[in-house]
C-alpha cells in the first residue's frame, strides 16, 4: 500500500487503500470478479489484471496501442471482454479466455459507430450501447458471447436527435438483479432505457437530469426495473454550474433528488454497496465520495482524478482514474471514534 485516506465515525464510513500501478496510465474501465481478482482497462490500448487484490499486476494489449478501452467486463480470472471506443472502426470488442495472454477481436463497429458502454449478464448475454446515428439506435447484442450482431429495434421509442451515452466510466449500461439498464444524454431529454431479462424491448423513462449538449445521465444502478439510481450532470467545461440535482432515486414511478455530493461538475460513476446499511459511491475528476443512504450524509474518500467505481457484490469495490490511480474500498470497525471530515 502506497497510501490511505481514512474517515471514521460510529457509522463506520469507508476508507480507500491506494495501490501501486503504472503512474502514466489513465484507467477508466473496472471489473472486479472476486475479492482478489480485478480487471482494469484504459488508454494506450492497455488492460491489466490482478489476482492478489492489487498487490501485483499483469499488463496486456488486446489490440493497437492507440485504442482507448473505456469498459471491461470480466467473467472470472481467465475470461474477460474489453471494449474500445472511437469512430472509424475503433469501437471494438476483444475477448480473452486465458487470463489476458491472448485476445480475439469478437466485434468491430461500423465506421460511424461510437460505443459507450457494455453490460454483461451471468448467462453470457451482453449488450453494447453506442451513440445513435440519424434516427437509429446503435446497439450490439450477443446471446452467448460468441455471436454478435447490431440491433436497431431494441427500444420502444426512436432516439432523439444526437441522443447517446458518455464513455466516462463504462457504467451507462448495466445489468443487475435481472434488469438491463441504459443511460442517455446529449439530447433534449435525459432518459433511462430499462428491460427485464426476458423482455423484448427497452421501455423509455424520461428523467429530470440536466439535459442538452454534453449533459445527461452518465451512470445507472438498477435494484430492479422499478427501483434504481441515476447520476450525471453537465460535462461542459464552459461552466461548473449544475442546473439540476446530479443524483436521483427512482421508485413508485417517480424520481426523488438525493443529497448533493461534495464534488463539483458532472458525476462520472455510480455504484451501490451494502455494509451496515446501503451506501452509494460516486466519483469524477474532482474525487470520490460515499453517501450513507439512511443518514443522507456524505463521506469524502479522495480528491484525486477518479473516473470510475465498480463493486463485486458487497465484498469488493474498486476506484480507478488518471495518473495510474487504483484503489480499493476498506471498511473501518463500527467502534471507530474518529470524526468524519466535513
Amino acid at each position: 500500500m502506497s497510501g490511505a485516506s481514512t474517515f471514521g465515525s460510529a457509522a463506520a464510513p469507508p476508507e480507500l487503500e491506494i495501490l501501486d500501478t503504472i503512474k502514466e496510465q489513465h484507467w477508466i474501465g473496472i471489473s472486479p470478479v472476486s475479492r482478489n481478482t480485478i480487471w482494469v482497462a484504459g488508454e494506450n490500448g492497455t488492460v491489466a489484471r490482478s489476482t492478489d487484490a492489487g498487490k501485483s499486476w499483469q499488463y496486456f494489449q488486446p489490440g493497437p496501442d492507440y485504442l482507448q478501452f473505456r469498459d471491461i467486463e470480466a467473467i472470472d480470472d481467465r475470461r474477460a471482454y474489453a471494449m474500445s471506443v472511437g469512430d472509424g472502426g475503433q469501437s471494438r470488442i476483444y475477448y480473452t479466455e486465458n487470463g489476458g495472454n491472448s485476445w480475439r477481436l469478437r466485434y468491430r463497429g461500423e465506421g460511424d459507430s461510437f460505443f459507450n458502454c457494455m453490460a454483461l449478464a451471468p448467462s453470457g448475454e451482453a449488450w453494447v450501447y453506442g451513440d445513435s446515428v440519424g434516427d437509429e439506435w446503435r446497439m450490439v447484442r450477443s446471446a452467448d458471447g460468441r455471436n454478435w450482431m447490431q440491433v436497431r429495434s431494441a427500444v420502444a421509442e426512436p432516439p432523439q436527435s444526437n441522443e447517446g451515452g458518455f464513455a466516462s466510466s463504462g457504467s451507462c449500461a448495466r445489468f443487475n438483479n435481472d434488469t438491463w439498464m441504459i443511460a442517455t444524454g446529449n439530447a433534449d431529454k435525459a432518459r433511462v432505457l430499462v428491460k427485464g431479462s426476458f423482455g423484448i424491448r427497452f421501455k423509455v423513462i424520461d428523467a429530470p437530469m440536466q439535459a442538452g449538449p454534453m449533459a445527461g445521465i452518465t451512470s445507472v444502478w438498477p435494484d430492479n426495473e422499478d427501483n434504481f439510481y441515476i447520476a450525471g450532470g453537465s460535462l461542459s467545461e464552459e461552466s461548473d454550474e449544475q442546473e439540476a440535482p446530479r443524483l436521483w432515486h427512482y421508485s413508485n414511478e417517480e424520481f426523488k433528488a438525493l443529497p448533493e455530493p461534495p464534488l463539483s461538475g458532472a458525476l462520472y460513476s455510480l455504484s451501490k454497496v451494502s455494509h451496515e446499511g446501503d451506501w452509494l459511491l460516486t466519483s469524477n475528476p474532482q474525487g470520490a465520495t460515499a453517501l450513507n443512504v439512511g443518514s443522507g450524509q456524505w463521506y469524502p474518500l479522495s480528491d484525486k482524478n477518479i473516473w470510475n467505481v465498480q463493486c463485486h457484490g458487497d465484498i469488493s469495490c474498486w476506484f480507478v482514474g488518471k495518473d495510474g490511480f487504483i484503489a480499493r474500498l476498506l471498511w473501518q470497525p463500527a467502534s471507530s471514534k474518529e470524526q468524519a471530515l466535513p
